[in-house]
C-alpha cells in the first residue's frame, strides 16, 4: 500500500522523535491514528453511498454474468 521499507520507517520515527520530543510523540501518533481511521471510514461510507445511489453493484454483477454466459456459449461450440 505505502511501499515503505523498514529503514525508511525507522528514519521517519527518529525524525519525528527529534522534532516532537518524547512527550508529544504519543499524542501526535494518537491524533494521526484517529484522523486516519476517520478518513478511511468517510471514504468507505462515500463509496457505499455511491454504489447504493447508482446501483453499481448490480451493474457490475450484470456485466460479469454476461461475460460468464459468453464464455459458456463459446466453450460449448
Amino acid at each position: 500500500m505505502l511501499d515503505i521499507g523498514f529503514f525508511e520507517l525507522l528514519f521517519v520515527l527518529l525524525v519525528s522523535l527529534v522534532v516532537l520530543g518524547p512527550k508529544r510523540l504519543p499524542e501526535a501518533v494518537k491524533a494521526f491514528t484517529r484522523t486516519w481511521f476517520w478518513v478511511k471510514s468517510q471514504i468507505t461510507k462515500t463509496k457505499q453511498e455511491i454504489n447504493r445511489t447508482f446501483g453499481l453493484n448490480e451493474t457490475y454483477q450484470d456485466s460479469r454474468n454476461d461475460e460468464i454466459l459468453k464464455d459458456i456459449k463459446d466453450s460449448n461450440k
